[in-house]
């Protein structure tokens, strides 16, 4: 009876295909080391694109007509013969020679990028740190564009500006519900109104999103609900973006001698991480 049982599983239990298995993880690591690289090359060629389409052209059709109506194409041939031959061929015109002046894309690339620094260095300077904002100021009185700008700008200082989001320190707090904790970044007093109505100090804590940790949800508790967490934003953001994979190093999991071994951690292990308890 019992070789009976043991033919009948052979015959029901299904066999792997270790061919397809094998050739499984293999494209998926083949994957996995070429998309990122594949990743960086799309986003640089998007970025020379907009440079290219969205300032670059512009650039250079206002040199060609600042060059025309001034009467520098003679000396304008000069500089492009110099570039062509001491530089590079790229970046002067297709022909040098020619007195009608037809800018190659890069040249208005690396134009836009000079100009883009003069910009910023005015800005920064005395007279722009008093001009720039009344500029500002006219060009919100548009209807359409005030709708928009603030927005916008908005957008670009988050990204760009020299004042980041300040992440005081890591916590972990009781969200979504009681009993289940967070780990959020404190990135400022929680707002007065609120503070008011509690009576209590209050924090804003950004809730990141896995795997995307620039979405997320802010929400404000009180400072003593919170847990301070003794780890870095770049360990807390790899804790997201993995979706708990990755641990800290001293928080357990891949700190730990087991979990470096490869051996998984134990579920029922108590505060001392002997794994005794639940056992009769």
């Amino acid at each position: 009876m019992s070789n009976e049982i043991q033919q009948l599983k052979k015959v029901i239990t299904p066999k792997k295909d270790a061919k397809g298995s094998y050739f499984k993880r293999g494209f998926f690591k083949g994957l996995a080391g070429i998309l990122p690289a594949l990743l960086t090359i799309v986003i640089l060629v998007w970025c020379y694109q907009i440079l290219r389409d969205y300032l670059g052209v512009h650039v250079n059709s206002a040199i060609e007509w600042l060059v025309g109506v001034t009467g520098l194409e003679r000396a304008a041939v000069k500089i492009n013969m110099f570039i062509a031959v001491n530089i590079s061929a790229h970046l002067a015109p297709a022909d040098p020679a020619s007195v009608e002046l037809k800018l190659r894309p890069l040249i208005g690339i690396v134009l836009s990028l000079v100009l883009i620094y003069i910009l910023g260095s005015f800005i920064s300077s005395y007279i722009g740190k008093k001009l720039f904002p009344k500029l500002e100021k006219m060009f919100l009185r548009v209807p359409i564009v005030k709708a928009v700008y603030p927005y916008a700008r908005q957008v670009t200082d988050f990204f760009l500006g020299e004042q980041k989001i300040k992440f005081e320190r890591i916590v972990a707090i009781e969200y979504p519900r009681k009993g289940v904790y967070s780990v959020g970044f404190v990135t400022n007093e929680g707002l007065r109104d609120v503070r008011d109505r509690v009576g209590k100090r209050m924090l804003t804590v950004f809730i990141p999103a896995s795997p995307t940790p620039v979405t997320g949800y802010p929400v404000m508790v009180p400072a003593d609900e919170v847990i301070p967490l003794n780890i870095s934003i770049d360990d807390a953001l790899r804790f997201v973006i993995t979706g708990g994979v990755l641990l800290p190093l001293g928080q357990g999991g891949i700190g730990t001698p087991a979990a470096l071994k490869g051996e998984p951690p134990s579920l029922d292990a108590g505060p001392s991480g002997s794994g005794t308890q639940g056992q009769n």
